[in-house]
């Protein structure tokens, strides 16, 4: 089968290149254009661009799909579209284009979390599952009917950076089994259900900075859903520091290490046993429970390599009574 390929982050490389490796042949790969990266605002070529150039795949970089572009797609042979996470909605123009012979791999259980942020939102809610829906591509975004789906758990220390991996791992044979059997004449589609249909969009930087002052839990699932790029953010004396991994902390112990005084983003405990900040109040049965408690794993101080909650202690001399803003 011929495919043209849709996608632009470094999530779409494997699945690109596992269709090149099989039976199916890729006749085009459209992705984004080069975008402006880090401090220095260094022009990079995007991962599927990379991808494509090393395996001499014909590659066509859009800004956007306006009449003359999709003038050149309609010029390929193909008999189907393949999406993955390609940022960019496709036009009712292209979308006729191919007929209804259209793929979009989505990382939820749909109809929840559609949308351009699927597995960050996954986590963010605390999600105790989540799965793989590849669907046809509509108008409505994510809305199409499902080829099949494919559900699996998400572990309390699963983080973005994980939870991407897993997908990957479940969801490339499944693609490539897909395309199999759709070119065989053997699978067809269902329509999505509409219960707990749910809605995702793009997060900013200040989606990013901790507040304090919300729940554990949520502050870890935060902390969970960035981890490891962009990663989740606070200030300690004005220094900006990333946090990339803490949990729940729940032992007796540093309680009675709390004041009164204490603000929430106060360092309670800072030793070899854990680096351990006050944080907000948790609503259980109409109750606010005082006391709750991160304990910080692994952080990114602004301008320095990642380290442990100890190097970071002893590096920049940590106390009780500190506060993370």
């Amino acid at each position: 089968m011929k495919v043209i390929f849709f996608g632009s982050s470094e999530f779409s490389v494997p699945f690109l290149k596992a269709i090149h490796n099989s039976q199916h042949d890729i006749t085009l790969v459209v992705t984004g254009m080069d975008k402006e990266k880090g401090r220095g605002k260094k022009v990079l070529p995007n991962p599927v661009k990379d991808a494509a150039g090393s395996l001499n795949l014909p590659l066509l970089a859009v800004d956007n799909l306006n009449d003359s572009i999709i003038e050149i797609i309609e010029k390929k042979e193909f008999d189907f579209f393949v999406l993955v996470s390609f940022g960019k909605i496709l036009p009712e123009k292209l979308l006729n284009t191919a007929g209804g012979n259209t793929i979009n791999l989505h990382p939820s259980i749909l109809p929840k979390h559609r949308g351009p942020s699927p597995i960050i939102n996954t986590l963010i809610e605390g999600d105790k599952k989540t799965g793989i829906s590849i669907i046809k591509m509509t108008e409505e975004i994510d809305a199409g009917d499902i080829y099949i789906v494919s559900e699996f758990a998400v572990k309390e220390d699963d983080n973005k950076d994980s939870l991407e991996e897993k997908i990957i791992c479940v969801g490339v044979p499944l693609l490539l089994s897909v395309l199999d059997l759709i070119e065989a004449d053997k699978i067809t589609v269902f329509h999505q259900g509409k219960e707990n249909t749910s809605y995702t969009r793009l997060f900013s930087k200040k989606d990013l900075k901790i507040d304090w002052n919300r729940a554990a839990v949520e502050i870890n699932n935060r902390i969970r859903a960035f981890s490891s790029n962009p990663g989740c953010f606070t200030y300690w004396k004005e220094r900006n520091i990333k946090i990339l991994k803490a949990s729940v902390y729940k032992n007796e112990r540093i309680f009675q290490l709390l004041k009164d005084e204490y603000k929430n983003g106060t360092v309670i405990c800072a030793d070899k046993s854990g680096l351990f900040i006050k944080c907000g109040a948790k609503e259980k049965n109409n109750k606010f429970l005082d006391g709750e408690i991160i304990k910080i794993e692994t952080l990114k101080p602004q301008g320095k390599n990642t380290m442990s909650f100890l190097d970071f202690i002893n590096g920049y001399r940590i106390k009780p009574g500190d506060l993370f803003e």
